[in-house]
């Protein structure tokens, strides 16, 4: 009696395992949505599956190819979240796409003339304090020299996202020729970046002086003038903007009230050939206003 029921208990543990790996096996996989393209196309590989559901962790590379008369102005995905149909968008070809939730998929193209009057360098590095690499854009009028830069910074209450959304503002300002424009990335709060700790406020205030620091340094290749800067942004990106403009006095190696009265901004990138102090000094003379807005 004893050997059948030891039997039965193990033919239903099986029973039970395999159902449980099944339900993990179905869980492990996502629905993967091609969004209508217009003006040009896409093509994902590997291809999607009919039923559209992938395998967890499966990568695809998205090649954008324009109509005629057109070109890229981004791929995207986007997922479900806070505020709705959230877009992670990439202006660079081709890009890639890693799934691990539902996500939609696709492009959008813009018209040559829009960016014709441009050279556009993406992704500039200036910095990795945690777990994301910080960058920006840089969007230059052909034949630049010596123009006043402004730098654009991005709202999403400081937790969503990145330079990529502020690319046609950017191109909207340097339609006059007058002007170099930089769309910067910053880290988010807490720890939404996948960091061990919390980045507090005062860290993206030392992002934003940080990639201004970069840019400052490097203003000449783009035809930029390294010592008259203009920042703007929108929501969070026109709180950090004012706060760039207003306390590059507060930049330092204090820390932000680690010590009784010491409340300052250490950048995330500092020129090798500069001290914090330097820096400082030539920030507060580069600034000359922010632009913040909110809407």
């Amino acid at each position: 009696m004893k050997k059948v029921f030891y039997k039965v208990l193990s033919v239903s543990l099986l029973i039970l395992v395999s159902c449980l790996s099944s339900s993990m096996a179905q869980e492990e996989s996502y629905t993967v949505t091609v969004d209508e393209v217009l003006n040009g196309s896409i093509k994902l590989d590997p291809a999607i599956p009919a039923d559209g559901k992938v395998n967890a962790g499966t990568i695809f590379k998205v090649t954008s190819t324009p109509d005629e008369g057109y070109v890229l102005d981004a791929g995207y995905y986007s997922v479900r979240g806070r505020w709705g149909a959230m877009y992670h968008e990439s202006m660079s070809a081709p890009f890639k796409v890693t799934i691990d939730q539902d996500k939609h998929i696709g492009a959008s193209f813009i018209e040559k003339t829009e960016v014709e009057h441009l050279n556009v360098i993406h992704d500039v590095v200036y910095a990795k304090p945690g777990k994301k690499t910080l960058k920006y854009d840089v969007f230059s009028p052909k034949g630049a020299k010596n123009l006043p830069i402004i730098v654009i910074i991005h709202g999403g209450g400081w937790a969503a996202n990145d330079e990529n959304v502020m690319r046609g503002m950017a191109r909207e300002l340097t339609k006059s020729g007058k002007y170099v424009v930089c769309s910067i990335d910053y880290r988010w709060v807490e720890k939404l970046d996948g960091d061990d700790t919390d980045n507090s406020m005062a860290d993206l205030i030392g992002d934003v002086f940080g990639a201004i620091a970069h840019i400052m340094e490097h203003a000449a290749e783009y035809g930029g003038d390294a010592s008259t800067i203009v920042l703007t942004g929108d929501s969070a990106g026109g709180h950090l903007s004012a706060c760039g403009a207003n306390m590059p006095n507060l930049i330092g190696t204090g820390g932000f009230g680690l010590s009784p009265g010491v409340f300052e901004f250490m950048p995330s990138y500092v020129p090798e050939n500069k001290t914090v102090a330097q820096l400082r000094t030539e920030m507060m003379a580069a600034i000359k206003a922010a632009a913040p807005s909110y809407g």
